[in-house]
């Protein structure tokens, strides 16, 4: 039996197979239900997260493999994996939620590029060590994410106030959709409450506008691309292993405009990564992960060796 767990910042998709592949338990719960305040590691949240296994008999000797929203840092980490170790009596490791995406994609090695409510770009060196870029949230980074998306397009939208251009249908839109009808309206409907669900919510009305013809809207689509592979370039050139790069992810995943512009961006940057769209759920990267983390292995490829087991 294995245990693969997903942890987003809206929803947590648990997953239990038994040694065969079969499906013993798959669900999905809110995160808030379980979570409660902001440390993950807390012992009542991972008691929390752990009882979301109680139906099902012997899943709490099982191996664990948990990817998890907000573990961004070595420490925080270290401190989840640990409380896991104390509070789960099988073998556990821990890592990013970014990090379920290669091995869920069936890659040992690949670089990760998120581009949903967040954006991040991860990959592992050859000794197991992580190497990253991006992820700071979404008002000063984040680029191609739902909620950057909309920040850069309505700053395009400054430029063409102060260059005196007409409005065009990225500018008909934000207005409307924002219930604005002028730009200083716009800005602080943004900047006075700014949510990334308030943002991010308008991100397909830039792709919309683009498939319109505007061109500010495509340029701003094209710029966040350039930027996510920049970042692919960045962990590549610091060492990320594999040839392969798996994009997941609500924007990526429902925008072809923005995939296909990554893929283009990656070539004209001189990479040769073979680009995928990850097709299945993240928690199957957990799983796979899990699948390989035996009492006699303590490293598992693509993943950090920060195995925890009770002493």
């Amino acid at each position: 039996m294995i245990v693969g767990i997903d942890i987003g910042g809206t929803k947590t998709h648990v997953c239990v197979e038994d040694d065969a592949g079969a499906a013993l338990l798959d669900r999905s719960v809110k995160t808030a239900d379980w979570q409660h305040g902001g440390h993950l590691h807390s012992e009542d949240n991972v008691r929390g997260l752990l009882a979301l296994l109680d139906e099902e008999p012997g899943a709490a000797e099982a191996p664990l493999v948990v990817g998890a929203h907000g573990l961004d840092s070595e420490a925080q980490t270290l401190a989840f994996s640990d409380m896991l170790a104390e509070l789960h009596d099988g073998p556990a490791l821990a890592l990013n939620d970014v990090e379920l995406v290669g091995p869920a994609a069936g890659f040992d090695e690949a670089i990760a590029v998120i581009a949903g409510t967040g954006s991040k770009v991860v990959g592992r060196r050859a000794d197991g060590s992580l190497v990253s870029a991006g992820g700071y949230g979404y008002i000063l980074n984040d680029p191609g994410s739902a909620p950057a998306l909309v920040r850069d397009a309505v700053r395009s939208l400054f430029d063409a106030v102060d260059q005196d251009e007409p409005r065009d249908a990225l500018a008909d839109a934000l207005f409307a959709h924002f219930g604005v009808d002028e730009i200083v309206g716009l800005s602080n409907a943004l900047t006075v409450r700014p949510r990334v669900t308030a943002w991010g919510a308008a991100a397909p009305l830039v792709f919309a506008a683009a498939d319109a013809g505007s061109e500010r809207a495509a340029r701003v689509i094209d710029a966040a691309a350039d930027e996510l592979a920049r970042s692919v370039e960045l962990v590549h050139r610091r060492g990320a292993a594999g040839d392969d790069v798996v994009c997941a992810g609500g924007v990526v995943s429902h925008q072809p405009r923005l995939f296909d512009a990554l893929g283009e961006r990656l070539r004209a940057r001189g990479l040769t990564h073979s680009i995928h769209l990850l097709d299945v759920a993240p928690v199957r990267g957990a799983l796979a992960l899990a699948r390989r983390l035996t009492e006699a292995a303590t490293v598992v490829p693509f993943a950090p060796s920060n195995t925890r087991r009770k002493s």
